[in-house]
């Protein structure tokens, strides 16, 4: 009985832990159904934290593609206008606008030959010769929207030349009276009494002009020996050649350069001073002056190919070179760069309105001709009319 007794106190015992553990269980079991545990909730919120990652991932990605960068070259004399228009662009759409300026003829020459295609957009000036340069790239087609005419630019360092009041009175007078004496004088002294800035023409549109200009002044001023003031360049040791005529900025500036031809926007958007050309000699847009200047032609020496290219009015082309990246991108830039070009007036440069559309191709994409369809581009003809 005793030994009865004793079990039967063990097992009151043992009943009231399995009891004790039971309760236990059901109230952790209950607790755990409703409350997941913190090693749960981690993963469910580190699970949740991965998907939102990667769903900013594709945001962030689609973003990046939608707003992807072009580069614009652009001649060197109008990298202000550019960059003014860049940072409209950008401001508008959100996509950045790289602009690399140089001498249309360099900048052509480095879209033929370099890959991947190193630019999206092209804008050269004056010569339509500059997009054909551009070899396997050339698109065939380009677009004239702004007018220009070339000018002779200096400082204010120029006038403490002891030639300066000689050269001004004659440049005034000639000016006033369109008088060859005076007109004779005034060359004269700009090419063998001062530093001059002529950028290579072989890279550079601008010295091209400037090497017309003087076959022109030579011609009317000069009994009609048209190499006359050009063979006093040669001979001038203060004349400084370089590849583009923003070179020739810093120099004028700076007091170390007396002149440089360039164009009026040049001067403008620099801060410049400039000696205004008359429409014989200026290459600005005059219907009755085309066919003067086309009488002259300097030979330019690009990639082996020799090129005789005749005097026409300052024109800025843009376009899109063959196989380059981003083209729609290329293309909005393009529409809005006409749609702007009126804002640009403060560079002393003139919109054409409407822009005209020059082809060598049937090939014309298709955002260019919707602008020729809503009038906003005009046909003017094939390059050959250029």
């Amino acid at each position: 009985m005793p030994l009865n007794k004793g079990l039967t106190r063990v097992q009151a015992i043992v009943i009231v832990i399995i009891i004790i553990i039971a309760v236990v269980a059901g109230v952790v079991g209950y607790y755990l159904s409703n409350h997941p545990p913190n090693s749960i909730t981690t993963s469910s919120s580190s699970t949740t934290t991965s998907s939102s990652l990667s769903s900013i991932r594709i945001s962030s990605s689609t973003n990046i593609t939608s707003s992807q960068g072009i580069t614009v070259f652009v001649a060197g004399a109008y990298l202000a206008i550019l960059n003014y228009l860049a940072g409209q662009f950008q401001n508008a759409t959100g996509i950045p606008v790289h602009v690399v300026g140089s001498g249309s003829f360099a900048l052509a020459s480095q879209i033929a030959s370099q890959t991947p295609v190193p630019a999206s957009v092209f804008i050269p000036v004056a010569y339509i010769q500059a997009v054909e340069l551009t070899g396997s790239r050339n698109p065939g087609w380009a677009i004239a929207f702004l007018s220009d005419q070339m000018t002779i630019v200096y400082s204010n360092y120029t006038t403490k030349s002891p030639y300066w009041s000689q050269l001004y009175s004659n440049y005034t007078m000639a000016m006033e009276t369109n008088n060859t004496k005076y007109w004779y004088n005034f060359f004269y002294l700009l090419t063998t009494k001062f530093s001059l800035g002529i950028a290579n023409p072989n890279t550079d549109p601008e010295g091209l002009y400037a090497y017309l200009i003087l076959q022109m002044a030579s011609y009317l001023y000069a009994n009609h020996n048209i190499s006359y003031f050009v063979d006093l360049v040669k001979a001038n040791p203060n004349v400084k050649v370089a590849p583009s005529t923003t070179n020739y900025v810093a120099p004028l500036k700076a007091g170390t350069l007396d002149f440089t031809f360039s164009y009026v926007s040049y001067a403008v958007s620099q801060g410049l001073q400039y000696l205004k050309l008359p429409p014989w000699l200026s290459f600005g847009y005059y219907a009755n002056e085309t066919t003067w200047y086309s009488q002259f032609a300097y030979n330019i020496s690009v990639n082996g190919q020799t090129l005789t290219i005749h005097g026409n009015p300052v024109y800025l082309y843009i376009t899109v070179p063959l196989n380059a990246s981003n083209t729609q991108t290329a293309y909005q830039f393009i529409s809005f760069v006409l749609s702007h070009e009126s804002q640009l007036t403060k560079f002393n440069v003139v919109p054409i309105k409407p822009a005209l559309l020059y082809n060598e191709t049937s090939n014309i994409p298709q955002p260019i001709l919707n602008l020729l369809k809503s009038g906003e581009l005009k046909y003017a003809g094939n390059f050959s009319e250029v």
